[in-house]
């Protein structure tokens, strides 16, 4: 049934047709990317904690932090691997790390959102030159149409709008996981950063208080 529909469809069913395959495969690509990328976060916080100690050595990262492919582990080991150089050295290291991480994390959704607009208007063009065909031949056969030749005519027509619209509806809510998971992760990014901060700062020890002159006894 549905190869009959897409022969009724017109040739618009084409291009939507290489629309939903190109979307599907970048789908399956992010999903792959995020699935590579997943981290539990609270227990990533606590290991964290760990990683602090008498014994840590400056610029040392952990095995395990090295391991994972999660942004909040690359950021982590980004600021122990800077963490003795000066604030503004290592800030931009952060910064070229979030920009990477951007760039990796945001790669073809340009392409999903382009399928989830573009596919509807396909469906919709096809729809048009399927009515002007069945319109066409309402007036070569002089208007002596039945009914059930007009109806079928016209549910012909808008099978490309239903395809189009059963691509970019899907094409469109993945688009929007997509980026609400990489603000997600940017926000997790930024704590992590915040933690370490706090963190390297609890360790600094106090500067040792300097002792007040002695009053001179009115001399």
């Amino acid at each position: 049934m549905l190869l009959d529909w897409f022969d009724r469809g017109g040739f618009m069913m084409w291009p939507i047709l290489l629309c939903s395959v190109i979307g599907f495969a970048v789908i399956a690509d992010r999903l792959y990317a995020h699935g590579r990328a997943w981290i539990l976060y609270e227990k990533f916080l606590e290991d964290l904690k760990g990683v602090f100690g008498a014994d840590r050595k400056p610029g040392q990262i952990p095995a395990w932090m090295i391991a994972k492919r999660a942004p909040e582990a690359r950021v982590a080991a980004v600021y122990l691997q800077y963490a003795a150089a000066e604030p503004e050295i290592r800030n931009e290291a952060l910064r070229r790390e979030g920009e990477r991480f951007l760039a990796d994390w945001n790669r073809h959704l340009k392409i999903i959102y382009t399928i989830s607009q573009v596919t509807p208007l396909m469906g919709l063009l096809g729809t048009v030159f399927g009515l002007v065909r069945a319109f066409y031949n309402i007036e070569a056969l002089g208007g002596r149409v039945r009914p059930d030749d007009l109806a079928g005519g016209i549910w012909e027509a808008l099978l490309t709008t239903v395809a189009g619209l059963s691509v970019a509806i899907p094409a469109f809510l993945a688009y929007q996981y997509f980026l609400a998971s990489g603000e997600r992760k940017a926000r997790r990014m930024k704590e992590v950063i915040s933690f370490l901060d706090e963190t390297m700062l609890a360790e600094v020890p106090p500067a040792p208080e300097r002792a007040e002159p002695a009053a001179q006894d009115g001399r």
